[in-house]
């Protein structure tokens, strides 16, 4: 058996997206039971148990797409004749193809790293940024390189801008910003071609 807490703690600290699944409750007969947990990895591969494999396919494909949206997500997987399992609004209903007809709800909840800002300059300016950055939710690194930054400021004023933004483009950040006044940013911008 998996050590569910303790593999959702190392995909944490990977930075690896996944969906920490729990069932909520469970209708006899199946072999899922209240509390049983498993975690959903971004190739759809499956540790834990939340049912059997009447629910698998199921519990994979609503996983997938909480990670795609985001957002949390009660599945309930019901067998054909559904009349004994209580209403839940807004939930997302599958038909169980097993002919046991247990019926069981488990809830997603996506596990999606922080987008990491990777910050450039000790300046007043960049302990500002770090601080607004935080309220934002991203992880903001220093010190470190780019890679896996999804956006980068550099707040140098003046001290290793140049070498800065070269790195973060040549690591592919998605978004470089600079803190300059107008003319030395113009001018950094004509320089790296961008």
């Amino acid at each position: 058996m998996t050590d569910i807490d303790g593999r959702a703690r190392a995909l944490t600290l990977q930075r690896r997206p996944f969906v920490h699944a729990t069932v909520v409750r469970a209708q006899e007969p199946t072999s899922a039971r209240a509390g049983d947990a498993a975690v959903i990895l971004d190739d759809g591969s499956i540790e834990g148990f939340v049912g059997g494999q009447c629910a698998e396919s199921s519990v994979r494909s609503a996983a997938l797409g909480t990670l795609r949206d985001g957002r949390a997500l009660l599945l309930r997987v019901l067998p054909d004749s559904s009349a004994d399992f209580p209403e839940t609004p807004g939930a997302l209903v599958v038909v169980n193809p097993c002919h046991s007809g247990g019926a069981i709800e488990i809830f997603l909840r996506p596990v999606l790293p922080a987008p990491v800002l990777r910050l450039v300059g000790d300046t007043p300016i960049g302990e500002a940024v770090a601080t607004l950055a935080g309220f934002l939710d991203f992880e903001v690194v220093r010190g470190e390189s780019f890679a896996g930054a999804t956006a980068a400021v550099v707040a140098g004023l003046g001290r290793g801008e140049e070498d800065a933004i070269r790195e973060a483009l040549d690591a592919g950040v998605g978004h470089i910003a600079l803190v300059a006044s107008r003319r030395r940013g113009a001018a950094l911008h004509e320089e790296h071609g961008n």
